[in-house]
């Protein structure tokens, strides 16, 4: 352009004025672009820019001039001022988090208070994955006691295997739980604390040159019942880490995160004592038990922004249903990780190989968060799981006419009832046969046949006239497997039936589970059927569950599930939670108490289609 700037762009970027809403910037191009045509016909046509020279260096035609506009509108933007970012808090960190590490000594090692905390994290539906990489007698300090584990190895430094684990975890969020070890158990000394903060700072440099955000958790607490010296002797060693907790929490002015473990955990051990005064958190002064690790877990919680939770006296509970899977979670992931990794730590577990370890915890997680809703609920005083959902009253369809007589049978069914006997069930003494028909007796009965994979039909009908309401009201249940129900109950609406009862607990239902699609009973005393395909749950050779159960229910000709997957064995008193179980198992009808009665049981095994290989 012969060293010229098109006044296009001088103007948009010399003269454009500051702080322009976002909305009238175009307007505001488009306006400039319109002066500076015109102004560069004025100089053509006074001479000023000579029309070959426009042809020549392409400058005032349209498509430069909307060169000019784009470059001049990307200066603008650059030029303005940013919007100030969001500080980034302990919360935000972890809830935009896929990884989170956490680092820390023996006491994170033992991992109940990184359980407990992963446990709120599903539960908040927080989906980072949580890995422990905690390692027993490290310190960040490089210190170590002459003699430590009676001379069998120095205590381990962070340092030395810092890098190659955040190059092979590469977390978004580090959790970092140090200083119990770091000062050796000895008094309060300059030196040892530099050495503290020199860790501390080089842990923090690291975490941070990884990409990470780094969170640092004050040491817990020391000590032990009054009267009982831990491996500090008489030396007051909890005022060692009080003094590092302080200059922890003094970094958050030089912006770290700090959540502060040792005071709240000091509070609470106060008020402990106030009604037991030989109360402590860790019986040798050192490594915490339950109650202690709930307490840090508290302490963490509250840092990361729920301190309704953490204050919760419940919380374990309330956590509970969560925390066996996130356990063995935690366990299978830390030690594969650890030995991943390496350490100076002898006499560790060394831990499936890494890609196992991920599959498995993979499977855990799938199962976990599949059954989130029901594992929040709680236990109901009179002993129901009661679980944080409101289904919506599914619609009523009217079936059609009830059959003249039962259904045909295919050839290769398995009869479990034909009318005449009840042969091949377990404990069906009292359920009396007649007519056809056999009516609930005493005790749920079981067919001496197992199946898996199955279509399986029954017929039934309701005592009429109706009588009672909700739940005992034509009250009963085939259980597949024996331990997944499909709800059997009088759940015909015609104004009687009030209160109605819980959606997942009306007929049709996958008890406690997920309500039918729709309400497609008939009236109490005619017959209705249910026509089953049910794909049985297949779990790993470590038992954890690779595909959960599904089933599929047509009721009096209706669809009302259409391959809903089973969460686990359906239950009144417990949330869903698979256990292994054999491939085969005795289908149950239920007895709660009502006459319902039954005809027309039959079921076919459903095996696998397998291609056979040809010679081509």
């Amino acid at each position: 352009m012969g060293g010229r700037i098109c006044l296009v762009s001088r103007r948009c970027i010399e003269d454009f004025p500051r702080g322009v809403a976002p909305a009238n910037r175009a307007a505001l191009l488009a306006e400039r672009r319109q002066d500076a045509e015109s102004e560069g016909s004025i100089e053509r046509a006074e001479g000023r820019m000579p029309e070959a020279s426009v042809r020549r260096d392409g400058r005032g035609n349209p498509e430069h001039i909307g060169r000019c506009l784009i470059a001049a509108g990307l200066a603008l933007w650059f030029a303005l001022p940013a919007a100030a970012a969001e500080p980034v808090t302990p919360r935000s960190a972890v809830a935009g988090a896929q990884r989170v590490l956490v680092l820390g000594d023996s006491i994170t090692h033992a991992g109940g208070w990184v359980a407990d905390l992963a446990a709120w994290m599903e539960s908040q539906g927080l989906d980072a994955e949580v890995i422990n990489c905690g390692l027993p007698s490290e310190t960040v300090s490089g210190l170590s006691e002459d003699g430590h584990a009676g001379g069998k190895f120095p205590r381990p430094d962070l340092h030395e295997r810092l890098e190659r684990v955040l190059r092979l975890v590469r977390p978004n969020v580090v959790l970092a739980c140090y200083g119990m070890n770091c000062g050796i158990y000895l008094p309060l000394d300059e030196e040892r604390f530099a050495k503290f903060k020199d860790g501390m700072e080089r842990l923090h440099a690291a975490a941070e040159k990884a990409g990470a955000t780094i969170i640092h958790l004050t040491p817990p607490l020391y000590g032990g019942p009054p009267g009982k010296p831990g491996p500090a002797g008489p030396v007051d060693y909890d005022a060692v880490l009080t003094a590092y907790s302080e200059w922890l929490v003094s970094k958050r002015a030089d912006g770290w995160l700090v959540i502060d473990v040792h005071g709240p955990m000091k509070r609470a051990l106060e008020e402990r004592r106030k009604k037991d005064p030989t109360f402590s958190f860790a019986g040798d002064a050192v490594h915490p038990g339950d109650e202690g690790h709930w307490e840090i877990a508290r302490a963490a919680i509250a840092g990361l922004g729920d301190e309704a939770a953490a204050a919760n006296p419940d919380l374990p509970e309330v956590l509970g249903a969560f925390l066996p899977d996130v356990t063995k979670r935690m366990h299978l992931l830390r030690d594969a990780y650890l030995a991943a990794a390496g350490h100076l730590r002898p006499g560790m577990k060394p831990g499936l190989p890494l890609p196992e370890a991920e599959a498995q915890a993979a499977l855990i997680t799938a199962s976990l968060r599949d059954r989130r809703l029901q594992l929040r609920g709680r236990k109901h005083q009179s002993g129901e799981w009661r679980i944080p959902i409101e289904w919506p009253r599914p619609k009523v369809v009217a079936p059609g006419p009830a059959p003249a007589g039962p259904a045909p049978v295919p050839a290769d069914a398995i009869r479990l009832f034909d009318g005449s006997t009840m042969d091949a069930w377990n404990n069906a003494g009292t359920w009396k046969v007649a007519d056809g028909v056999v009516t609930v007796g005493q005790g749920m009965i079981e067919s001496k046949q197992g199946f898996g994979d199955c279509q399986l039909h029954l017929e039934f009908r309701m005592p009429a006239p109706a009588t009672g309401k909700g739940q005992g009201r034509g009250n009963s249940g085939v259980f597949l497997m024996g331990q997944y129900e499909i709800q059997v109950l009088d759940s015909f609406e015609d104004g009687t039936d009030g209160p109605l009862t819980y959606p997942d607990g009306q007929c049709g239902a996958l008890y406690k589970q997920q309500p039918p699609a729709v309400n497609a009973c008939r009236a109490p005393g005619e017959w209705q059927t249910y026509d089953i395909l049910f794909t049985r749950p297949r779990f790993t050779a470590a038992g954890l569950v690779a595909k959960p159960g599904r089933v599929s229910v047509v009721h009096n000709g209706v669809a009302i599930h259409a391959d809903t997957v089973i969460k686990g064995p359906t239950a009144w008193h417990e949330p869903p939670a698979y256990k292994p179980h054999p491939d085969s198992l005795p289908i149950r009808i239920q007895d709660h108490g009502n006459p319902v009665q039954f005809r027309n049981i039959w079921v076919r095994p459903i095996e696998p289609v397998t291609p056979a290989a040809t010679g081509s």
